[in-house]
């Protein structure tokens, strides 16, 4: 301990970082509410959880010799400098932090959340495309669970409670209990690193009526005939500052799977409101 105590004292970034993870650690454990008498069975922390919530700048520091070698690796290859400067500007944008994994390997690590949230007939709600308002048509994206990053220093129900009061807020989404966190990796080509996908998923209800925007396909569109018998909304209504709104789509989990393995993504429709 007097040996650790010494390197902190010489070492002030070390002694910073040190104390960027105590007070992270505090933060998770409140946040988890444990039975205090067993903190070590009743509560499951690990690393990328508590690098998350940590600050910005201490994730960073963290990130450097992870970055520092990746750059090293692309010199000389345009390609790899390219895809090295990517990763650095969303790094530093605190979108993902680095580290290595047990070979020694750069690994990015980008944490979310998802939430599945389920209205009084069964069905669930999927974010289906993006309404530019100043072109006025959608463009299709992959249908997947309403989502988001987890932005430096925030706890996975912080980023929900940053979710469900902007897109969501018209719904307002009651959370049932606690989450399920899935972790996954894949090789990141765009960067040339593996990516582990820390991915914390809750559930809710909502009791709210039909979304005041609700749209409709025009009959006739032609290619866009999954989508005539699906109930769509938009956000457009609550953000009109911004050019593009989310659309999204109560379904049920059959029509979730088609939508969400569709060839479709990128392809643009135009909708009407309901009358």
């Amino acid at each position: 301990a007097e040996g650790f105590a010494a390197v902190l004292k010489r070492h002030r970034s070390i002694a910073e970082i040190v104390q960027d993870y105590a007070k992270t650690l505090v933060k998770v454990i409140k946040d988890e509410r444990p039975l205090l008498s067993d903190l070590s069975s009743s509560m499951k922390i690990d690393s990328d959880r508590l690098i998350c919530a940590m600050p910005q700048d201490t994730r960073l520091k963290l990130s450097l010799p992870a970055l520092r070698a990746v750059q090293a690796q692309a010199a000389g290859n345009a390609k790899q400098l390219k895809a090295f400067r990517e990763l650095e500007k969303e790094v530093h944008e605190g979108k993902c932090y680095l580290t290595s994994n047990g070979h020694g390997s750069v690994l990015r690590v980008v944490n979310l959340i998802t939430l599945r949230l389920e209205r009084w007939d069964g069905k669930f709600c999927v974010e289906v495309g993006k309404w530019s308002l100043k072109e006025g048509v959608v463009q299709q994206t992959r249908a997947q669970l309403p989502g988001s990053k987890m932005r430096a220093g925030e706890l996975a129900m912080q980023a929900l409670r940053r979710l469900t009061g902007e897109d969501l807020s018209v719904l307002n989404p009651q959370v049932d209990g606690g989450a399920a966190v899935e972790v996954s990796e894949a090789a990141s080509d765009s960067y040339g690193v593996t990516t582990r996908y820390v991915k914390t998923n809750f559930t809710a209800t909502t009791s709210a009526p039909a979304a005041k925007d609700t749209c409709v396909v025009p009959t006739g569109a032609e290619g866009f005939e999954v989508f005539q018998d699906i109930e769509l909304w938009d956000t457009h209504g609550d953000f009109l500052d911004n050019d593009k709104a989310s659309v999204f789509a109560w379904v049920t989990d059959a029509e979730f799977q088609h939508l969400a393995h569709s060839d479709m993504k990128g392809r643009r429709f135009m909708f009407m409101k309901e009358i």
